[in-house]
Protein backbone atom coordinates (compact mmCIF):
# COMPACT_ATOMS: atom_id res chain seq x y z
CA UNK A 1 0.00 0.00 0.00
CA UNK A 2 1.25 3.40 -0.61
CA UNK A 3 2.43 5.02 2.20
CA UNK A 4 0.80 8.86 0.94
CA UNK A 5 -2.75 6.34 1.02
CA UNK A 6 -1.85 5.09 4.50
CA UNK A 7 -1.25 8.43 6.17
CA UNK A 8 -4.42 10.33 4.50
CA UNK A 9 -6.11 7.50 5.72
CA UNK A 10 -5.27 7.87 9.22
CA UNK A 11 -5.53 11.42 9.28
CA UNK A 12 -9.40 11.15 8.70
CA UNK A 13 -11.38 13.70 10.65
CA UNK A 14 -13.85 10.75 11.63
CA UNK A 15 -14.38 7.43 10.78
CA UNK A 16 -16.31 6.23 7.32
CA UNK A 17 -20.04 5.81 7.46
CA UNK A 18 -21.11 2.65 5.97
CA UNK A 19 -24.32 1.18 5.65
CA UNK A 20 -25.51 -2.22 5.80
CA UNK A 21 -29.21 -4.54 4.92
CA UNK A 22 -26.78 -7.46 6.28
CA UNK A 23 -26.73 -9.02 9.30
CA UNK A 24 -23.53 -7.75 11.75
CA UNK A 25 -23.12 -10.79 13.79
CA UNK A 26 -23.61 -13.28 11.13
CA UNK A 27 -20.29 -15.36 10.40
CA UNK A 28 -18.66 -15.39 7.04
CA UNK A 29 -20.72 -12.84 4.93
CA UNK A 30 -19.97 -9.35 3.27
CA UNK A 31 -19.63 -7.53 6.60
CA UNK A 32 -16.57 -9.09 7.84
CA UNK A 33 -15.03 -8.94 4.44
CA UNK A 34 -15.42 -5.22 4.52
CA UNK A 35 -14.22 -5.26 7.82
CA UNK A 36 -10.85 -7.08 6.70
CA UNK A 37 -10.77 -4.52 3.92
CA UNK A 38 -10.90 -1.90 5.58
CA UNK A 39 -8.72 -2.73 8.26
CA UNK A 40 -6.32 -3.72 5.87
CA UNK A 41 -6.22 0.43 4.38
CA UNK A 42 -5.98 1.60 7.56
CA UNK A 43 -9.17 3.41 7.46
CA UNK A 44 -11.28 3.87 10.66
CA UNK A 45 -14.99 3.49 9.64
CA UNK A 46 -18.66 2.98 11.26
CA UNK A 47 -21.16 0.66 10.17
CA UNK A 48 -24.90 1.19 10.07
CA UNK A 49 -27.61 -0.87 9.97
CA UNK A 50 -29.84 0.59 7.77
CA UNK A 51 -32.77 -0.49 5.13
CA UNK A 52 -31.97 -0.48 1.68
CA UNK A 53 -33.49 2.39 0.41
CA UNK A 54 -32.51 4.74 3.42
CA UNK A 55 -28.81 3.78 3.17
CA UNK A 56 -29.50 5.28 -0.71
CA UNK A 57 -30.88 8.46 0.00
CA UNK A 58 -28.27 8.80 2.88
CA UNK A 59 -25.67 8.74 0.65
CA UNK A 60 -27.62 11.54 -1.85
CA UNK A 61 -27.42 13.58 1.28
CA UNK A 62 -24.04 13.12 1.61
CA UNK A 63 -24.68 11.45 5.28
CA UNK A 64 -23.08 8.25 3.91
CA UNK A 65 -19.71 7.35 2.72
CA UNK A 66 -21.39 4.03 0.58
CA UNK A 67 -23.18 0.98 1.52
CA UNK A 68 -23.36 -2.61 0.83
CA UNK A 69 -24.76 -3.44 -2.45
CA UNK A 70 -25.50 -6.21 -5.19
CA UNK A 71 -25.38 -3.95 -8.03
CA UNK A 72 -25.50 -0.26 -9.31
CA UNK A 73 -29.08 1.21 -10.04
CA UNK A 74 -29.32 3.62 -12.50
CA UNK A 75 -30.63 6.49 -9.95
CA UNK A 76 -27.74 6.04 -8.35
CA UNK A 77 -25.20 5.67 -11.06
CA UNK A 78 -24.70 10.18 -10.67
CA UNK A 79 -23.66 9.79 -7.08
CA UNK A 80 -20.59 7.06 -7.15
CA UNK A 81 -18.97 3.78 -8.34
CA UNK A 82 -19.15 0.38 -6.84
CA UNK A 83 -16.32 -2.20 -5.94
CA UNK A 84 -15.23 -5.13 -7.92
CA UNK A 85 -17.12 -8.20 -5.96
CA UNK A 86 -16.63 -9.02 -2.42
CA UNK A 87 -18.95 -11.65 -1.45
CA UNK A 88 -21.62 -13.97 -3.73
CA UNK A 89 -25.03 -14.31 -2.20
CA UNK A 90 -26.98 -17.30 -3.23
CA UNK A 91 -30.32 -16.25 -4.26
CA UNK A 92 -33.50 -18.65 -3.67
CA UNK A 93 -37.26 -18.76 -3.71
CA UNK A 94 -38.95 -19.64 -0.96
CA UNK A 95 -42.80 -21.37 -0.73
CA UNK A 96 -44.84 -22.07 2.31
CA UNK A 97 -45.79 -25.82 2.37
CA UNK A 98 -49.82 -24.96 2.15
CA UNK A 99 -49.17 -22.62 -0.73
CA UNK A 100 -46.77 -24.91 -3.06
CA UNK A 101 -49.51 -26.27 -5.81
CA UNK A 102 -51.16 -23.01 -6.39
CA UNK A 103 -50.83 -21.03 -9.71
CA UNK A 104 -47.42 -18.69 -9.83
CA UNK A 105 -50.09 -16.26 -10.82
CA UNK A 106 -52.39 -16.99 -8.09
CA UNK A 107 -49.24 -16.30 -5.61
CA UNK A 108 -48.50 -13.75 -2.97
CA UNK A 109 -45.16 -11.91 -2.85
CA UNK A 110 -43.85 -10.51 -0.28
CA UNK A 111 -40.24 -8.11 -0.43
CA UNK A 112 -38.07 -6.02 1.83
CA UNK A 113 -38.79 -2.70 1.17
CA UNK A 114 -36.05 -0.81 -0.92
CA UNK A 115 -34.11 -4.13 -1.75
CA UNK A 116 -32.71 -5.39 -4.48
CA UNK A 117 -34.98 -8.48 -4.51
CA UNK A 118 -37.63 -5.84 -4.44
CA UNK A 119 -36.58 -3.87 -7.22
CA UNK A 120 -36.16 -7.18 -9.69
CA UNK A 121 -39.78 -7.67 -8.67
CA UNK A 122 -41.01 -4.31 -10.47
CA UNK A 123 -38.62 -5.06 -13.62
CA UNK A 124 -40.64 -8.48 -13.92
CA UNK A 125 -44.40 -6.90 -12.98
CA UNK A 126 -44.69 -8.89 -10.19
CA UNK A 127 -46.47 -7.26 -6.97
CA UNK A 128 -44.98 -7.34 -4.02
CA UNK A 129 -48.41 -7.24 -1.74
CA UNK A 130 -46.83 -6.93 1.66
CA UNK A 131 -43.23 -4.99 2.13
CA UNK A 132 -41.32 -4.96 5.55
CA UNK A 133 -38.22 -3.14 6.30
CA UNK A 134 -36.33 -6.42 7.88
CA UNK A 135 -35.24 -9.62 6.84
CA UNK A 136 -36.96 -11.56 9.57
CA UNK A 137 -39.69 -9.75 9.33
CA UNK A 138 -40.45 -11.04 6.08
CA UNK A 139 -39.48 -14.41 7.12
CA UNK A 140 -41.97 -14.14 9.99
CA UNK A 141 -45.20 -12.70 7.82
CA UNK A 142 -44.44 -15.56 5.33
CA UNK A 143 -44.25 -18.11 8.15
CA UNK A 144 -47.80 -16.63 9.60
CA UNK A 145 -49.28 -17.04 5.72
CA UNK A 146 -49.65 -13.40 4.97
CA UNK A 147 -47.80 -14.63 1.79
CA UNK A 148 -47.01 -17.25 -0.07
CA UNK A 149 -43.76 -16.54 -1.56
CA UNK A 150 -40.47 -14.62 -0.95
CA UNK A 151 -36.68 -13.89 -2.90
CA UNK A 152 -34.05 -14.45 -0.26
CA UNK A 153 -30.00 -14.88 -0.31
CA UNK A 154 -29.76 -18.66 0.96
CA UNK A 155 -27.71 -17.74 4.21
CA UNK A 156 -30.28 -14.81 5.22
CA UNK A 157 -33.53 -17.06 5.19
CA UNK A 158 -31.74 -19.69 7.18
CA UNK A 159 -30.55 -16.71 9.67
CA UNK A 160 -33.91 -15.34 9.95
CA UNK A 161 -35.48 -18.41 10.50
CA UNK A 162 -33.05 -19.83 13.25
CA UNK A 163 -34.01 -16.61 15.09
CA UNK A 164 -37.52 -16.86 14.87
CA UNK A 165 -37.54 -20.70 15.47
CA UNK A 166 -39.05 -21.53 12.42
CA UNK A 167 -37.74 -24.88 11.21
CA UNK A 168 -36.13 -23.73 7.29
CA UNK A 169 -37.03 -27.44 5.99
CA UNK A 170 -40.62 -26.87 6.26
CA UNK A 171 -40.17 -24.32 2.87
CA UNK A 172 -39.83 -25.48 -0.36
CA UNK A 173 -36.86 -24.25 -1.72
CA UNK A 174 -35.72 -22.80 -5.16
CA UNK A 175 -32.40 -22.01 -6.66
CA UNK A 176 -33.31 -18.65 -8.42
CA UNK A 177 -29.25 -17.29 -9.26
CA UNK A 178 -26.22 -16.50 -7.61
CA UNK A 179 -25.36 -12.52 -7.01
CA UNK A 180 -22.42 -11.02 -6.40
CA UNK A 181 -22.10 -8.19 -4.15
CA UNK A 182 -19.68 -5.15 -4.13
CA UNK A 183 -19.63 -1.81 -1.80
CA UNK A 184 -20.50 1.69 -3.17
CA UNK A 185 -18.16 4.21 -2.53
CA UNK A 186 -20.27 7.65 -2.94
CA UNK A 187 -18.21 10.64 -5.16
CA UNK A 188 -17.68 12.89 -1.74
CA UNK A 189 -15.80 9.79 -0.68
CA UNK A 190 -13.78 9.06 -3.86
CA UNK A 191 -13.09 13.02 -4.21
CA UNK A 192 -11.46 12.94 -0.42
CA UNK A 193 -10.12 9.93 -1.21
CA UNK A 194 -9.04 9.58 -5.02
CA UNK A 195 -7.19 6.22 -4.30
CA UNK A 196 -9.89 4.22 -1.81
CA UNK A 197 -11.70 2.32 -4.35
CA UNK A 198 -8.46 1.03 -6.41
CA UNK A 199 -6.91 0.33 -2.88
CA UNK A 200 -10.16 -1.38 -1.53
CA UNK A 201 -10.28 -3.44 -4.80
CA UNK A 202 -7.11 -4.74 -4.07
CA UNK A 203 -7.32 -5.64 -1.13
CA UNK A 204 -10.79 -8.05 -1.77
CA UNK A 205 -8.36 -11.22 -2.17
CA UNK A 206 -6.14 -10.50 0.74
CA UNK A 207 -9.20 -10.46 2.68
CA UNK A 208 -11.50 -13.38 0.79
CA UNK A 209 -13.18 -15.26 2.84
CA UNK A 210 -13.04 -19.23 2.31
CA UNK A 211 -13.50 -19.87 -1.04
CA UNK A 212 -17.20 -19.74 -1.96
CA UNK A 213 -19.02 -23.56 -1.46
CA UNK A 214 -21.75 -24.91 -2.38
CA UNK A 215 -24.32 -25.30 0.30
CA UNK A 216 -24.98 -29.39 1.33
CA UNK A 217 -28.16 -29.26 -0.43
CA UNK A 218 -26.98 -27.80 -3.85
CA UNK A 219 -24.03 -30.55 -3.87
CA UNK A 220 -27.30 -33.15 -3.26
CA UNK A 221 -29.00 -31.62 -6.49
CA UNK A 222 -25.90 -31.64 -8.41
CA UNK A 223 -24.94 -35.48 -7.93
CA UNK A 224 -28.55 -36.30 -8.36
CA UNK A 225 -28.21 -34.98 -11.85
CA UNK A 226 -24.80 -36.12 -12.82
CA UNK A 227 -23.54 -39.29 -10.58
CA UNK A 228 -25.29 -42.15 -11.54
CA UNK A 229 -23.89 -41.17 -15.05
CA UNK A 230 -20.64 -40.11 -14.28
CA UNK A 231 -19.74 -43.74 -12.30
CA UNK A 232 -20.97 -44.99 -15.37
CA UNK A 233 -18.56 -43.27 -17.70
CA UNK A 234 -15.80 -44.08 -15.33
CA UNK A 235 -16.21 -48.01 -15.79
CA UNK A 236 -15.96 -47.76 -19.72
CA UNK A 237 -12.80 -50.59 -19.82
CA UNK A 238 -11.52 -48.36 -22.40
CA UNK A 239 -11.33 -45.40 -19.99
CA UNK A 240 -9.50 -47.31 -17.34
CA UNK A 241 -7.05 -48.97 -19.81
CA UNK A 242 -5.78 -45.31 -21.16
CA UNK A 243 -5.49 -44.45 -17.05
CA UNK A 244 -3.02 -47.54 -16.60
CA UNK A 245 -1.40 -46.69 -20.03
CA UNK A 246 -0.44 -43.58 -19.27
CA UNK A 247 0.94 -44.65 -15.53
CA UNK A 248 3.37 -46.59 -17.08
CA UNK A 249 5.06 -43.81 -18.68
CA UNK A 250 5.86 -41.37 -15.71
CA UNK A 251 7.54 -38.55 -16.23
CA UNK A 252 9.66 -36.61 -13.80
CA UNK A 253 8.53 -32.79 -12.38
CA UNK A 254 11.07 -30.86 -14.26
CA UNK A 255 9.56 -32.29 -17.69
CA UNK A 256 6.02 -31.83 -16.70
CA UNK A 257 6.53 -28.54 -16.16
CA UNK A 258 8.20 -28.28 -19.24
CA UNK A 259 4.88 -29.91 -20.86
CA UNK A 260 2.97 -27.47 -18.77
CA UNK A 261 4.37 -24.39 -19.67
CA UNK A 262 4.30 -25.52 -23.61
CA UNK A 263 0.88 -26.13 -23.28
CA UNK A 264 -0.28 -22.95 -21.59
CA UNK A 265 2.06 -20.85 -23.97
CA UNK A 266 0.24 -22.52 -26.86
CA UNK A 267 -3.34 -22.86 -26.00
CA UNK A 268 -3.53 -18.84 -25.92
CA UNK A 269 -3.36 -20.08 -30.43
CA UNK A 270 -5.83 -21.49 -32.04
CA UNK A 271 -3.65 -24.58 -33.39
CA UNK A 272 -2.35 -25.88 -30.51
CA UNK A 273 -0.87 -29.29 -31.37
CA UNK A 274 -0.77 -31.04 -28.32
CA UNK A 275 -4.40 -30.22 -27.36
CA UNK A 276 -5.91 -30.97 -30.93
CA UNK A 277 -4.09 -34.17 -30.45
CA UNK A 278 -5.44 -35.21 -27.53
CA UNK A 279 -8.94 -33.62 -28.23
CA UNK A 280 -9.45 -35.73 -31.24
CA UNK A 281 -8.53 -38.87 -29.48
CA UNK A 282 -11.43 -41.76 -29.59
CA UNK A 283 -11.94 -41.29 -25.46
CA UNK A 284 -12.05 -37.02 -25.92
CA UNK A 285 -14.76 -38.13 -28.57
CA UNK A 286 -16.84 -40.15 -26.14
CA UNK A 287 -16.27 -37.39 -23.15
CA UNK A 288 -17.74 -34.88 -25.96
CA UNK A 289 -20.24 -36.96 -26.96
CA UNK A 290 -21.43 -37.66 -23.01
CA UNK A 291 -21.14 -33.82 -22.45
CA UNK A 292 -23.99 -32.90 -25.13
CA UNK A 293 -26.62 -34.66 -22.91
CA UNK A 294 -26.69 -32.33 -20.27
CA UNK A 295 -27.18 -28.75 -22.66
CA UNK A 296 -24.34 -26.91 -20.99
CA UNK A 297 -24.85 -28.66 -17.20
CA UNK A 298 -21.40 -30.03 -18.27
CA UNK A 299 -19.22 -27.27 -19.07
CA UNK A 300 -15.82 -29.93 -19.56
CA UNK A 301 -14.20 -33.15 -19.14
CA UNK A 302 -10.74 -33.78 -18.00
CA UNK A 303 -9.20 -37.37 -17.34
CA UNK A 304 -5.70 -37.50 -15.60
CA UNK A 305 -3.30 -40.30 -14.83
CA UNK A 306 -2.31 -40.47 -11.14
CA UNK A 307 0.60 -37.23 -11.77
CA UNK A 308 -2.29 -35.39 -12.82
CA UNK A 309 -1.35 -34.93 -16.69
CA UNK A 310 -4.06 -34.78 -19.11
CA UNK A 311 -5.24 -37.86 -21.31
CA UNK A 312 -8.05 -37.22 -22.59
CA UNK A 313 -10.23 -34.04 -22.59
CA UNK A 314 -13.86 -32.70 -23.76
CA UNK A 315 -12.41 -29.33 -25.04
CA UNK A 316 -9.35 -27.24 -25.17
CA UNK A 317 -8.01 -26.87 -21.57
CA UNK A 318 -5.67 -23.92 -20.27
CA UNK A 319 -3.28 -26.37 -19.15
CA UNK A 320 -1.73 -29.73 -19.47
CA UNK A 321 -1.20 -30.28 -15.59
CA UNK A 322 -3.63 -30.71 -13.19
CA UNK A 323 -1.83 -32.28 -10.30
CA UNK A 324 -1.51 -28.86 -8.01
CA UNK A 325 -4.96 -27.94 -8.26
CA UNK A 326 -7.88 -29.07 -5.62
CA UNK A 327 -9.93 -30.82 -7.91
CA UNK A 328 -6.87 -33.26 -8.52
CA UNK A 329 -5.49 -33.31 -4.94
CA UNK A 330 -8.32 -33.27 -2.56
CA UNK A 331 -9.78 -36.65 -4.27
CA UNK A 332 -6.82 -38.74 -3.31
CA UNK A 333 -7.53 -37.47 0.49
CA UNK A 334 -10.38 -38.62 1.47
CA UNK A 335 -13.25 -41.59 1.41
CA UNK A 336 -15.29 -40.01 -0.57
CA UNK A 337 -15.86 -40.96 -4.29
CA UNK A 338 -16.61 -37.62 -5.14
CA UNK A 339 -15.44 -33.98 -4.48
CA UNK A 340 -16.95 -30.36 -4.87
CA UNK A 341 -13.93 -27.52 -5.68
CA UNK A 342 -14.94 -23.92 -4.78
CA UNK A 343 -17.33 -21.81 -6.92
CA UNK A 344 -15.51 -20.05 -9.09
CA UNK A 345 -16.63 -16.73 -11.48
CA UNK A 346 -15.79 -16.84 -14.96
CA UNK A 347 -16.35 -13.00 -15.89
CA UNK A 348 -16.07 -13.72 -19.55
CA UNK A 349 -19.12 -16.17 -19.65
CA UNK A 350 -20.57 -14.72 -16.59
CA UNK A 351 -21.15 -18.25 -15.36
CA UNK A 352 -20.68 -19.49 -12.04
CA UNK A 353 -18.45 -22.63 -12.17
CA UNK A 354 -17.51 -25.83 -9.71
CA UNK A 355 -15.54 -28.73 -10.39
CA UNK A 356 -16.80 -32.27 -9.74
CA UNK A 357 -13.77 -34.81 -9.59
CA UNK A 358 -14.00 -38.66 -9.03
CA UNK A 359 -11.74 -41.01 -8.40
CA UNK A 360 -10.37 -43.69 -11.24
CA UNK A 361 -10.10 -47.10 -9.72
CA UNK A 362 -8.08 -50.06 -10.54
CA UNK A 363 -8.93 -52.91 -8.07
CA UNK A 364 -9.98 -50.14 -5.35
CA UNK A 365 -6.69 -48.23 -5.95
CA UNK A 366 -6.76 -44.28 -7.27
CA UNK A 367 -5.20 -44.77 -10.30
CA UNK A 368 -6.12 -41.64 -12.07
CA UNK A 369 -9.13 -38.76 -11.90
CA UNK A 370 -11.98 -37.80 -13.55
CA UNK A 371 -13.00 -33.77 -13.86
CA UNK A 372 -16.46 -33.16 -14.43
CA UNK A 373 -16.32 -28.68 -14.74
CA UNK A 374 -20.39 -27.68 -13.90
CA UNK A 375 -22.70 -24.69 -14.79
CA UNK A 376 -23.77 -24.25 -11.11
CA UNK A 377 -27.28 -21.91 -12.12
CA UNK A 378 -28.03 -24.46 -15.24
CA UNK A 379 -27.37 -27.25 -13.16
CA UNK A 380 -29.35 -25.88 -9.91
CA UNK A 381 -31.70 -24.85 -12.69
CA UNK A 382 -32.55 -28.15 -14.18
CA UNK A 383 -32.78 -29.90 -10.99
CA UNK A 384 -35.75 -27.48 -9.67
CA UNK A 385 -37.38 -28.31 -13.45
CA UNK A 386 -37.28 -32.17 -12.57
CA UNK A 387 -38.73 -31.70 -9.15
CA UNK A 388 -41.48 -29.24 -10.21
Amino acid sequence: MPAYLFTLLLGLTGPLQFGTNLPTTAPNNAVNQVECILFEMGAPFRLQTLPWLRARREVKLERLDGYFTTHLMPEMKACGRISSPIFLESWYWFTHPESINKPKNKMRYGAVRGSYQANWFKTQNIIAEVEVNSLEEIVNVMHHKRIDRILLDLDDFELAASKLGINKDEYQKEFFRYVPLGLFASHSLIKRLPEFMQQFDENINTCAQAPFSLSKSEETQILDRLYSSAKTLLNLPSLVEEVQISNESPLSEPEIMKRDQLWIKESKHVGHADALTMLYLPLSKVFKKWQSQFKGVVTELILTDSQGKNIAISKLTSDYWQGDENKFTKIFKQSKDYNFDSVTYDASTHHFQVQLSFPVLDNNSHIGVLILGVDVEKALHSSNEKSN
